[in-house]
């Protein structure tokens, strides 16, 4: 009886003494963007049922000081999709549709529908466009648009691609099946989400942010400004991200939903089947599937205005690893893969940003300003706005470009060092997108 306390003594002794040094690793490493000004937010790991970290950073609201905690919420933007698809499911187990019909039997006034199945919208195989690439769409949100509309707008589009030939992520295809909640369900989409998803996980601190709404401890998101300042983030109608980024959460309320997919607790064996099988580019429905660290995992990241979001659950090791935040900066990309590799006690480093910014005055930038093309469909549009050099990707959101002290330039916003390259006589002929991965993308200014 004595070996066998004294050997569960040490095996507890070993534990702690893990937990401690994974707790003084998470935060070593995270305190190096936080000093950069490139992260805020909440960091959760469990391993099978039990915390071994648990962490908040920075503030919910810097004019007021408020410092993030548990209990602050996080606009989580695509990690929205999986409940989105979660809720396509129910109504398939409701029979009141099948993810293989045919989008015609919702739109049958919209030829292109007959083409495209509920699946394809899941798995971002229809071709459908994306919210983003609608004309002025940030200009919606003044305008009182609501899902219906957003809806129609992406179905007038042109297809950009036949059908299940190809797979483009889309948040116009979740936009799409939004509209379908609510029309089979005869409920607003948060209505419907809340009564059949989250309240009988007990997820009580997530839900659809709705316009204007008073949301208790929800944490103000930020964009950056200039090398290390912020600034609020510009305000998106939730009603025009409703199926694809629309909902706020905790890091423990994504670990009750974690629990849930890993315990097949909450919809049918077969849907949850569905939702975790690989239809291809690693992508389930509404969430990711692939392998990591040598391991089955499912989850997805999120990016939205003034927040990131990230989760993965390792299913071997019964791992689950989840960072919110609200700084939109890209180091949610490197905390996926660093933090992993802390809890499996493999290498990593920080990339917090170390180049210096240019202190000795303006730079000219016309000589930037122009487009370079990547390719024959990705181009990188570089513009003065606001005093600032600014850069977008198709019809993407923009990103500020910071000069440096060596002549680079620096994206905090992706995370990405930018190089302009110049002929024989002075003039920028191309742009190097280095990432901090190390990979270099070159475009050629046109």
């Amino acid at each position: 009886m004595k070996i066998k306390l004294s050997l569960l003594l040490l095996i507890l002794l070993s534990t702690a003494l893990r937990s401690q040094k994974i707790t003084r690793q998470v935060e070593n490493y995270t305190d190096t963007y936080v000093k950069t000004g490139d992260f805020s937010g909440c960091i959760l790991i469990t391993k099978a049922g039990q915390t071994i970290y648990s962490g908040c950073f920075g503030k919910a609201n810097q004019s007021f000081g408020v410092s993030n905690s548990l209990q602050t919420k996080f606009k989580i933007g695509s990690v929205s999709k999986q409940f989105t698809a979660a809720a396509i499911l129910v109504l398939e187990q409701q029979e009141k549709l099948k993810t293989s019909d045919k989008l015609s039997q919702y739109f049958p006034e919209i030829p292109k529908a007959e083409k495209i199945t509920l699946e394809q919208l899941l798995t971002h195989t229809s071709g459908i466009t994306d919210i983003y690439n609608i004309p002025d769409f940030n200009q919606l949100s003044l305008r009182n648009k609501k899902i219906s509309d957003i809806a129609g707008l992406v179905l007038e589009a042109e297809l950009e691609f036949e059908p299940g030939s190809q797979y483009r992520y889309s948040n116009g295809g979740y936009a799409i099946l939004a509209e379908v909640i609510e029309r089979l369900s005869g409920e607003l989409y948060q209505d419907f989400l809340k009564k059949h998803l989250f309240i009988p996980l007990k997820m009580d601190n997530t839900a659809h942010a709705r316009s204007n709404e008073v949301v208790a401890n929800l944490a103000v998101g930020y964009d950056a400004l200039d090398y290390k300042d912020l600034k609020i983030t510009t305000y998106l109608d939730p009603e025009i991200l409703k199926g694809g980024g629309s909902l706020y959460s905790t890091v423990e309320d994504m670990q009750r939903w974690i629990n849930s997919i890993k315990e097949k607790s909450l919809l049918s064996g077969s849907s949850y089947d569905k939702m975790l099988k690989d239809y291809g580019h690693g992508y389930g429905l509404g969430i990711s599937v692939y392998t990591s660290n040598e391991q089955d995992v499912f989850g997805h990241d999120g990016r939205i205005n003034g927040y990131i979001a990230d989760y993965l659950h390792y299913r071997e090791s019964d791992v689950s690893i989840i960072i919110l935040g609200n700084i939109q900066t890209g180091v949610a990309d490197f905390f996926r893969s660093d933090i992993a590799a802390i809890v499996f006690g493999k290498e990593y480093r920080s990339r917090a940003k170390t180049a210096l910014p240019k202190i000795d005055g303006e730079i000219n930038p016309k000589p930037y300003l122009g487009t370079y093309a990547f390719g024959p469909n990705f181009k990188v549009y570089v513009e003065l706005m606001d005093g600032s050099i600014q850069a977008r990707a198709n019809e993407g959101g923009y990103s500020e470009l910071v000069p440096l002290i060596d002549g680079r330039f620096f994206s905090r916003t992706l995370y990405a060092y930018i190089d302009f390259k110049k002929d024989t006589s002075g003039s920028v002929t191309k742009m190097l997108w280095i990432n901090n991965d190390g990979n270099t993308f070159e475009g050629v200014k046109e």
